[in-house]
Formats: C-alpha cells, sequence, structure tokens
C-alpha cells in the first residue's frame, strides 16, 4: 500500500479513490457492465467507439470507461464470487453520483434441460445458497437439528431492463442460429464452486449430496447456477432504489448431462452476446447521471 488511506468505513486515499477498485468520482459511467474475466473484459471493449479511462487496481479490478453509441458506458472485471460483487457494488455506487443500471455477463451451469450447453440465460430473479458453517463446527452453536446449506429466498431482477436484454440478445443471435435465450427463470448463486454448487469431492467433509435437490424443490424454476448475479440482484435490492439491475450467462457446463461447452462455441457467442448487452445498456434512461466537467467522458 503506498496511498494514505482516510476512512475505515469507506476507505478512499486523499485523491478520492475509492479503496479495492482505485477509483474515483468521474472515472465510472451510470451504465456498468460487469464481467469475471479480464479477457472477456477486453474483448467487449473493442465494441466501444472511444475509450476515455483504463486502470487495473492493485486488488486485480480492470475498469474499462467509454462510449458506445456515445453513450458513457463502464466495463469491469471483478473477478469470482460474491465477496468481489459486494467490493464491485458498493464501492462503484460509491463514487458514482445519480442512478445506476449494471448488467452482469457472465458464464453458468444448467439445471435444466431446456438450457444446453450454449444456451443464454436471462434470470427474472434469484437466489443464494449458502453453506451453513454451524453445522460443521466441534461445537455447533445451534444445538438443535440443522441442514448444512441454507437457501434463501428470492430477489428480482429489473424486469424492464430484463426484457429489453432479452429482447436485443434474440435479436442479436437469431441470424447466427444461437441460443436459445430463456428469460422466465431464477439463478442461484452458489457461495462457492465447489461445495455449495453440490460438486462432490471425497478430500473434503460437505454433505452437499442433496442441495441441488434441495434447491430445485425450493425454487423448481431454477434455471441456472453460478457466484455472483443473484448477489448483484440483492445488493441492487438493498440500495434504496438507485441501483437497477439484471444480468445473462452463457451455458458453460450442463449440469443434467454433465456436458461443457467447446471453445469453438465461445468464440462465436461471447462477442455477440457482449455487444447485445452494451446495445441494453445504452437504451436504458436514467435519471440525475453524471455529465460534464469532471468526468473522463466530458470531452
Amino acid at each position: 500500500m503506498k496511498e494514505t488511506i482516510q476512512d475505515a468505513n469507506l476507505p478512499h486515499d486523499t485523491e478520492g479513490h475509492i479503496y479495492h477498485l482505485h477509483v474515483k468520482r468521474g472515472q465510472v459511467a451510470n451504465r456498468l457492465l460487469t464481467v469475471g474475466d479480464h479477457v472477456r473484459a477486453r474483448a467487449i471493449a473493442k465494441h466501444l467507439e472511444k475509450v476515455d479511462f483504463e486502470h487495473t487496481s492493485q486488488r486485480g479490478f480492470l475498469t474499462i470507461t467509454g462510449r458506445y453509441q456515445g453513450v458513457p458506458i463502464t466495463i469491469m472485471a471483478i473477478g469470482m464470487g460474491n465477496p468481489m460483487m459486494d467490493f464491485f457494488v458498493r464501492e462503484s455506487r460509491a463514487v458514482v453520483d445519480g442512478d445506476m443500471a449494471i448488467i452482469r455477463f457472465g458464464s453458468c451451469g444448467s439445471l435444466t434441460e431446456t438450457a444446453p450447453v450454449g444456451s443464454v440465460i436471462v434470470p427474472r430473479g434469484g437466489y443464494c445458497i449458502r453453506r451453513n458453517i454451524d453445522y460443521f463446527c466441534d461445537e455447533p452453536l445451534n444445538k438443535g437439528k440443522q441442514e448444512p446449506y441454507h437457501v434463501s429466498g428470492t430477489f428480482a431482477a429489473d424486469k424492464v431492463m430484463t426484457e429489453l436484454l432479452a429482447a436485443n440478445l434474440k435479436k442479436t443471435l437469431a441470424p447466427h442460429d444461437l441460443g436459445p435465450v430463456l428469460s422466465d427463470g431464477l439463478n442461484a448463486d452458489g457461495c462457492s464452486f465447489y461445495s455449495a454448487q453440490g460438486r462432490q469431492d471425497s478430500r473434503f467433509w460437505d454433505d452437499n449430496q442433496t442441495v441441488i435437490k434441495q434447491a430445485l424443490e425450493t425454487h423448481p424454476d431454477t434455471h441456472s447456477l453460478e457466484m455472483e448475479t443473484s448477489m448483484l440482484y440483492h445488493l441492487a435490492h438493498c440500495s434504496k432504489g438507485s441501483i437497477r439491475a439484471t444480468g445473462c450467462m452463457q451455458v458453460f457446463a450442463d449440469r443434467v448431462n454433465n456436458g461443457f461447452i467447446s471453445p469453438q462455441t465461445v468464440a462465436i457467442l461471447e462477442p455477440l452476446v457482449g455487444q447485445a448487452v452494451l446495445e441494453t445498456l445504452a437504451q436504458i434512461k436514467l435519471d440525475n447521471e453524471m455529465r460534464g466537467p469532471g468526468t473522463v467522458w466530458a470531452n
């Protein structure tokens, strides 16, 4: 750490850079596309007409802010998992004035026969699967019967954004005979890639043989399983109305038939999905968005 940090509650340096993302006001737009992978972020950024700002923080967050169809948009690669989504949403919110629109573009596993590998899922809502740490303790605080995993209730995506994203995806993918695009189901976020997503590993005590069954019994209309999108929906729900959010995921892993996507399909599908997400963000109307002096897109 080189900078002098102020405020332990919301750490930032003397120039206003927020701690983990290392960006400040005027460097992040009101419309954001978030991905996990730096390579995916840079590939999508090729669709931008102009790049006004690019920075990789010491913690590994890549921020690219530019313009698509003249509209300022930030693309940010955040890595994987709920904590990284929490860093991204809260710290972006801290340096952006006005309302925000966020779309996550990622990959997922499919829990339904209707979404084979190569499908694109736009979940209308999401929920979380959490490992119950107390269950695995030598001396649990809860002495009664416990489940090894907790399945939450649901959080809704922004309806207007979700419908617009699904329509743009269908329009973009149709000429290439790609898809299908599913937008009427739920997404499940596991707190990990392995135990909370039901992957079996005899080297660990996980008691997760029935966790997927438990999730599907609770939420039968679940389409997808990953680690970030439901957390985004949850944080948008808790943002007191200042963040609108939706997401889409390419089905990489078919958890029903144990299949995995080919690199050739990804190479065709990914740029098209990225462009559809940018189209959607550019079409979203926001109130009180940042403009003019002090922003990297002012000129």
